[in-house]
């Protein structure tokens, strides 16, 4: 369950719950990530039933220019190279789905999309193509050193705030931190 820590927080998912019929959820497999999962599939659409949720998961369009050593220098071999990366990740954003799927019921009526491009351009295009009326995201991520850095599931990519919320078309949700059923 999540942790009403404050009033505030409570007036505004009731004020959500009434406004808002379409949501674009942002989510790449992190703990911040799935705290935005909780709260639209637990909070929001186990409350009504009349809201539409899309699940976006963005692939940085950085990754495609990635190189390597010279055995990468071929175009042939880059480009197969590229290809396998990028069904390795689509395999692993469909498993990714995938329990999401197996965890919240209400996901059953979801759209599920991946689209590779820059971040913040690509929420702000998906949000208003799709006509949402709320983006959820979650937590900003803790900066970590080189030297601690620890394997974590889900995408590395960041985002920062100065270039998404001039682009935005519609109200963004940040999921409060460390919500999750441990």
């Amino acid at each position: 369950m999540y942790r009403r820590t404050s009033l505030f927080f409570t007036i505004s998912l009731c004020y959500t719950l009434i406004m808002f019929k379409s949501i674009l959820l942002c989510t790449h497999g992190t703990a911040g990530a799935q705290n935005a999962e909780q709260l639209v599939f637990h909070e929001l659409a186990g409350k009504s039933e009349d809201i539409s949720i899309i699940v976006l998961t963005i692939i940085d369009e950085d990754w495609r220019s990635m190189t390597g050593d010279d055995w990468l220098n071929s175009s042939k071999t880059h480009a197969t190279f590229l290809n396998h990366v990028e069904g390795q990740l689509g395999e692993e954003i469909e498993e990714d789905w995938q329990r999401i799927r197996n965890k919240y019921p209400a996901s059953t009526n979801a759209d599920f999309i991946k689209v590779v491009g820059p971040l913040e351009e690509t929420i702000a295009r998906e949000a208003a193509k799709r006509q949402c009326d709320l983006i959820v995201i979650g937590p900003h991520r803790e900066t970590k050193r080189f030297f601690n850095l620890k394997m974590e599931k889900g995408l590395r990519a960041r985002m920062t705030n100065a270039k998404l919320h001039p682009l935005l078309p519609c109200p963004l949700l940040i999921a409060p931190p460390g919500t999750l059923d441990t």
